[in-house]
């Protein structure tokens, strides 16, 4: 009997642990077996670690962001720079030691300077390539234009001789 009894007040009273039972009660009475629910404490401090860690991500990409774009502003002053520093030595006929001369003042370093001069020579070279294309293009499009202007004469014409046909 007492191996009926057994099952049968196990089942009863997990039966009643799970219907009656609030949670607190349910996991204090498993005990050990399994954790224990988290208090209010941890979860706050849980959540706002989770905040803490995102906010640290946002800040690190909005940093990151910034400082790609000063490089790309930085780039471009050097780059303008650079060309106004070859505009002057182009316009002004200076040799390379009046050049050294006058970029002196500027207080660059050799590797700001060389930087300067290399952005500023790729950029000085893409403008005149630049004039070059658009005056060949002009020219493409005013030789277009004077085809059109022959295309157009001849069609007139054309019509005109075939009007006088018609007519005679």
């Amino acid at each position: 009997m007492a191996a009926f009894w057994w099952p049968l007040s196990l089942a009863l009273a997990a039966a009643n642990r799970g219907a009656n039972c609030s949670r607190k009660r349910r996991s204090a009475s498993r005990g050990d077996m399994m954790r224990g629910k988290k208090s209010g404490a941890e979860k706050q401090a849980a959540r706002r670690s989770g905040e803490f860690v995102r906010s640290v991500r946002r800040n690190l990409r909005q940093a990151h962001r910034i400082l790609v774009r000063a490089d790309q502003e930085a780039r471009r002053c050097y780059e303008k720079a650079g060309a106004a520093m070859l505009d002057a030595k182009a316009s002004s006929g200076m040799s390379e030691e009046e050049f050294a001369a006058w970029l002196a003042p500027f207080g660059l370093s050799q590797d700001r300077l060389l930087q300067c001069l290399e952005l500023g020579q790729v950029t000085f070279d893409r403008r005149n390539a630049g004039v070059i294309e658009r005056e060949e293009s002009r020219g493409a499009k005013e030789r277009r234009d004077q085809m059109s202007r022959e295309a157009i004469h001849r069609e007139e014409e054309e019509s005109e001789r075939r009007q006088r046909e018609l007519v005679q």
